[in-house]
């Protein structure tokens, strides 16, 4: 009787050994399955999707050819989505080592599906971008995350994503021509802006296969945010409202977890679901509230500050390259003077090789045109290497009478 226990008892334990052993050996395969996931889903940034010939109300006069790209860059969230873009090629020959190439980043256009900046007219920024090409520069313009590309929403003034769109669009453009010059610059206004010193404060932009020669930030995005959205919410004056929209829609994106219900006040709701299917112009149109008609204090309203804070303001970041930060005196929006200086004080503090001009009597968007003799000087020494490395400075432009 012992006997057959124990031959019981022997059989048992194999039965849990071989059942442990296929338990261990289907979780090894699982594993393998997941790694295997895991890696096809790797992020290959600037990995070149389609290609086709662009002929859209924005296509550059100035270019021998305007194509739209769509290509691979990492989403807000750290995962791989697909965007797209235009490059467009000078008219003249391309020099020895290729075209120069200047990566541009638009400023806001809008937060609904339709405002893609390459869908979106511009005529300033239009004139602007074919005066790069008629001095042979090749002119990349990404349409960011969120528009144009994958189906979902814009992040609106993520830095991450910005930058990484506006970066990855260069390595993308290389895989479609080979008449560029792997040394390039970035340059945007507004939003584009603050995206252009975010990717000059990135490590891994300032080098590598195709190194980043300086940033030129136009009226960039900063702390003026938040002290705009600080102004709003504790019942001030708002000059430029439907910035309030924009902004609260993209810091939703990135944070899901922001109650819009809670964090609007009832004449703020319907301007907010305009924004969601219009484009920034016509939000000017809409009635203007008063003081104190905006948005409310608390948990979600801290949610958005953090937003500013940690993914929307460079101010933290040092400059890896030599930066010109370019100001409008009579900039209304959220950009002003004092917000921008404090920006260049903090990215001189930590070393950052920064020129900072200020144009006398010059708008958000007038001073665009303004400053395009000084961008071009400021570009043509960083990629001849004649720029200083060891300065900071400021000056102020007088408007030309």
């Amino acid at each position: 009787m012992f006997k057959e226990e124990l031959i019981f008892h022997n059989a048992k334990q194999c039965k849990s050994k071989m059942i442990l052993m296929v338990l261990l050996v289907a979780f090894v395969f699982l594993l393998s399955a997941c790694t295997s996931f895991q890696s096809s889903h790797k992020i290959v940034e600037g990995q070149l999707r389609s290609v086709q010939e662009f002929n859209g109300s924005t296509a550059l006069l100035e270019a021998s050819k305007n194509v739209q790209i769509s290509y691979t860059t990492t989403s807000f969230n750290g995962q791989p989505i697909t965007v797209k873009g235009t490059i467009a090629l000078p008219k003249m020959p391309a020099p020895q080592g290729g075209y120069p190439v200047i990566s541009w980043g638009s400023g806001t256009t809008g937060f609904a599906p339709q405002c893609m900046p390459s869908a979106s007219d511009n005529s300033t920024r239009d004139a602007y971008l074919n005066e790069w090409l008629k001095r042979g520069y090749a002119v990349l313009q990404t349409d960011y995350e969120g528009w144009g590309g994958e189906i979902g929403h814009r992040p609106l003034l993520d830095g991450p994503s910005n930058a990484a769109a506006l970066t990855d669009i260069v390595t993308a453009a290389h895989r479609y021509s080979d008449q560029l010059s792997n040394e390039w610059i970035v340059v945007g206004h507004s939003e584009g802006g603050g995206a252009a010193l975010w990717v000059a404060g990135l490590t891994q932009q300032a080098g590598g296969k195709y190194p980043l020669k300086g940033a030129i930030a136009i009226a960039p995005v900063g702390p003026g945010i938040l002290k705009f959205m600080d102004n709003a919410v504790n019942g001030g004056v708002v000059h430029a409202q439907p910035f309030l929209s924009v902004t609260v829609l993209g810091a939703s994106i990135v944070d899901p977890s922001i109650d819009l219900d809670k964090l609007l006040k009832a004449p703020m709701k319907p301007q907010l679901e305009t924004a969601k299917t219009q484009c920034l112009a016509p939000l000017f149109k809409l009635k203007q509230l008063q003081s104190g008609e905006y948005l409310n204090a608390g948990t979600d309203y801290n949610k958005i500050a953090k937003f500013l804070k940690q993914r929307q303001d460079p101010s933290a970041q040092t400059m890896k390259v030599p930066v010109l930060i370019i100001q409008g005196t009579q900039d209304e929006t959220t950009v002003t003077p004092v917000t921008t200086s404090k920006m260049v004080a903090d990215f001189c503090s930590r070393g950052g090789v920064v020129e900072y001009q200020e144009y006398s009597g010059e708008t958000h968007r007038s001073v665009i045109p303004a400053s395009q003799t000084d961008a071009f000087d400021f570009a043509s020494q960083v990629f001849s290497g004649q720029h200083s490395n060891n300065i900071c400075i400021s000056d102020v432009k007088q408007k030309a009478s």
